[in-house]
């Protein structure tokens, strides 16, 4: 089932990727021979007007093939009409062709966030919560907050709940920070000093030591432990609430830890060992009680307009990391492989994601639409990106390039990406 919701998924987002090169060359006046899906043997076609659509049997790719885009394979005594071909069109069209595919998937979050807040989000009950210390805590040298403390109040905003705290602006939090409490029946105003959004880092919601959400391949995972487990005990270390549990695994040097494990009131004991002491990860997050949410139409789409270009900002970080890792001395193959997912595994996410509903797949869906919009730009020759480039050179130099050294170029390209596909799945492999 997880193969089928990978297939339908991946076909949807290159239909979308392919779909931008379509209209962009139907604006630019080129012909369209072949707009197809997938690679291989065609399972069903079809024409409208000029062009031949058609779904093929390995839908993990597509193109939309335009009259003269490769003269040198064109056939022999095929018409073609010069003032419709694609090495005919001015350069600006070419490459509002081949920035028209990426574009179009990185334009699809834009759409499906709205359907996700109108079909309405679960959010954390905890939010909607009085901000309460939950244990004596040292904020600097000359402020402790105590077990039961009230913050009413930052810096005079009103705090009545966690979504205010959260929603009060990091900025404001890099100089002295007034803080107004109430402590029994007496409210109190304390001054403090703190790194900027440390006070977030040190102020946090109590939850239980119990699982909420395991990611897949993870050591949780790989170890047995399961939702719902709750975690009493690391090494004879009494774990009391989720932050004492982060706490205990950030400060510890050991590797080989015994957990007690809380699962339907029978008592589990499980021995994990961590690859390095400095990082410790087990792949879990806590058990949340969540409410709905739904948004009417124009909060949605406000709304989905700025989670769109915070997660395209975080992806396009994410990537530039990861491009940076393996040109990187210091980075070594474990970090690399962490990072880089495959079929196999982008297929068993898809499978979990359909699982939770139709919201967890629209916003894996999203991910990976802006992942190859991204992807695709980069300057790698047979990419978008790569044709982009050069283009860009030709636009410059005002040159053709010669067709010998695009062809080689192309070789190139061709043998990166065969390589990161089967570094790519031999990860998923090792990691099954």
């Amino acid at each position: 089932m997880s193969l089928l919701y990978f297939f339908l998924i991946i076909a949807f987002l290159i239909f979308i990727h392919e779909l931008g090169h379509l209209l962009a060359a139907k604006w630019a006046n080129v012909k369209v021979e072949n707009f197809s899906i997938g690679f291989g043997p065609k399972i069903f076609k079809f024409n409208i007007g000029e062009t031949e659509y058609s779904l093929s049997l390995l839908p993990l790719g597509g193109y939309v093939k335009m009259q003269g885009e490769s003269p040198e394979i064109t056939p022999t005594g095929k018409t073609i009409d010069p003032n419709r071909s694609y090495q005919n069109i001015p350069n600006y069209k070419k490459q509002i062709i081949l920035l028209a595919g990426p574009l179009m998937n990185l334009l699809l979050p834009f759409v499906l966030f709205p359907l996700i807040y109108i079909n309405g989000i679960e959010v954390p009950k905890y939010l909607t919560d009085k901000v309460i210390v939950e244990d004596r805590l040292v904020l600097d040298s000359r402020t402790t907050l105590i077990k039961n403390d009230l913050i009413i109040s930052i810096n005079d905003s009103k705090i009545d709940s966690w979504q205010d705290f959260y929603s009060i602006n990091d900025n404001s939090l890099n100089e002295e920070i007034s803080l107004e409490i109430i402590r029994g029946n007496e409210i109190k105003n304390l001054k403090l000093n703190l790194e900027k959004s440390d006070l977030k880092n040190l102020i946090k919601p109590n939850f239980k030591p119990v699982i909420g959400n395991i990611m897949p391949s993870s050591l949780a995972e790989k170890n047995g432990i399961m939702i719902n487990d709750e975690i009493l005990k690391i090494n004879n270390y009494n774990i009391s609430s989720w932050a004492s549990l982060v706490t205990y695994l950030k400060d510890s040097k050991e590797t080989t830890m015994n957990f007690v494990i809380n699962r339907n009131n029978t008592l589990l004991s499980k021995e994990i060992t961590f690859k390095s002491s400095n990082n410790k990860v087990l792949g879990i997050s806590p058990k949340i009680e969540t409410l709905k949410e739904s948004l009417g139409f124009t909060d949605s789409v406000s709304r989905a307009y700025a989670k769109s270009v915070e997660t395209i900002k975080l992806i396009f970080f994410g990537i530039m990391d990861l491009l940076g890792k393996l040109f990187s001395t210091d980075s070594s193959a474990t970090n690399i492989k962490d990072s880089l997912a495959g079929p196999i595994a982008i297929a068993k996410y898809s499978g979990a994601a359909a699982e939770k509903g139709i919201n967890a797949v629209l916003q894996f869906t999203i991910i990976i639409s802006i992942n190859l919009g991204i992807i695709n730009l980069l300057p790698i020759p047979l990419l978008d990106g790569g044709h982009i480039f050069l283009n860009s050179i030709e636009m410059i130099t005002r040159r053709k390039i010669n067709p010998k050294v695009l062809n080689f170029i192309n070789k190139i390209g061709f043998a990166i990406l065969i390589s990161l596909m089967i570094f790519a799945i031999y990860n998923d492999i090792m990691n099954l």
